[in-house]
């Protein structure tokens, strides 16, 4: 079977390429990529899809790189491709992620120039090797090893099943000429030491290594998705009763927050694994119960549900409650504070918006610390930790962050919020 009857097999296999689709690819100049855009020509005549463009995006991050889009359009014109060259600007940062992010943006405005219904790019059976050990290395779960996707929206991967191996075999067949980026051969990048070093050991070990992780990940790429739709199916209105959580595995669970999420904020990342684990452990809380997320958001327990919601505007901080001794107290705006003293309580307590000066002995902590540094150093944002209200005596000692649901170590006096 040739590469390209293969390249077919996957498309047909996988769902990624219609005899209708007409296909933008992403054309680096690469061999991958080069690979990509010969087999892709080829089933163009054979009719198997209707249309081949081939765009190349300049991320201008070394001296010369516009002569690259120069080598992309004469392989091109020998295949009888259309050619476009696109240069973007890459924000500060990590550089390969906001390289990524300007490229895809890019390859989707061209997308829709030239009316293409799918966008390929040469992601290779190595590539989803190496991403499978980049994930193990972070301790993903089975979203993140399930690796890169064959078919994300119109983004297509048809060379997934191929190895580097299979791709310049073909290429050097067809004496296809294709570039070298130097920045693959650089340590400075994880992948390539990914590349280079763990990927030839495990080869040594078992020599169908990255066939195995890539089915792997195929697998749990399906698994997945059961539990992903379990996850949605229980946030479907916005919001989940405590009682029908606690009454699935925890790994629906996870999921159903992470689409709570979603629906709130419109984005699928951005609430890593420990912020997840931090909401769940609001079910286990008595009474209502709220947590602040990032974008302005807030996970919340309320009348036996769970929600992400926009976080409400809080009573400023120079609006304190003077709290004379035990009992239930009024907040402003509604809501109760229960107060209950332990022994050697001094009152007055304030409940209160943080202040500069204030200072914080979590339990099971170290020591004490400053409220501020000790919130910087949870990753807190700046916004929820300016709308924080506090339980504190006199002196400035916090005994209490609902919000956060910590408390200090032995607190002179225990509280609870209700509606």
């Amino acid at each position: 079977m040739t590469f390209t009857s293969r390249v077919l097999a996957t498309c047909r296999e996988r769902h990624l390429l219609g005899c209708s689709d007409s296909v933008l690819v992403a054309l680096s100049g690469g061999v991958d990529s080069t690979a990509l855009l010969s087999a892709l020509a080829d089933l163009r005549e054979a009719g198997e899809i209707r249309e081949v463009t081939a765009v190349h995006v300049d991320h201008a991050l070394r001296p010369g790189s516009h002569l690259d889009a120069d080598a992309c359009a004469s392989v091109c014109e020998s295949l009888g491709v259309a050619f476009r060259r696109v240069r973007v600007e890459v924000r500060p940062g990590n550089v390969q992620a906001e390289a990524r992010r300007a490229r895809y943006a890019a390859l989707r405005r061209e997308a829709g120039r030239v009316g293409a219904t799918r966008i390929a790019t040469g992601h290779t059976l190595d590539d989803q090797a190496e991403t499978v050990v980049l994930r193990l290395l972070r301790g993903s779960g089975a979203r993140g090893l399930s690796g890169i996707p064959p078919r994300r929206g119109a983004v297509v991967r048809p060379l997934i099943d191929r190895s580097r191996a299979e791709v310049v075999e073909h290429v050097r067949a067809r004496g296809l000429p294709h570039l070298e980026d130097p920045s693959n051969a650089t340590p400075r990048f994880l992948r390539n030491r990914v590349r280079a070093e763990v990927l030839p050991v495990l080869r040594a070990l078992a020599p169908q290594a990255a066939r195995a992780m890539a089915r792997a990940a195929d697998l749990l790429r399906d698994d997945e998705r059961a539990l992903a739709a379990e996850g949605r199916r229980l946030a479907t209105t916005g919001s989940v009763r405590v009682a029908d959580l606690l009454a699935e595995p925890l790994a629906v669970r996870r999921r159903a927050v992470r689409d709570l999420w979603r629906q709130a904020s419109g984005r699928r990342t951005d609430l890593d694994a420990r912020q997840v684990e931090s909401v769940l452990a609001l079910l286990g809380r008595s009474g209502p119960s709220r947590l602040p997320l990032s974008r302005g958001l807030e996970a919340c327990v309320r009348y036996g549900a769970l929600a992400v919601r926009p976080a409400p505007a809080v009573a400023p901080a120079a609006d304190p409650v003077r709290l004379r001794g035990p009992g239930t107290h009024p907040l402003p705006g509604g809501g109760v504070l229960e107060v209950v003293s332990a022994p050697g309580a001094v009152w007055p307590l304030w409940w209160r918006g943080r202040l500069p000066g204030d200072r914080f002995r979590p339990a099971g902590g170290r020591g004490s610390k400053k409220l501020k540094a000790w919130l910087i150093d949870r990753k807190v944002p700046r916004e929820v930790r300016d709308g924080l209200r506090v339980l504190a005596d006199d002196a400035g000692w916090i005994l209490w962050i609902p919000e956060l649901g910590v408390r200090s170590e032995n607190p002179s006096a225990d509280a609870r919020l209700r509606d």
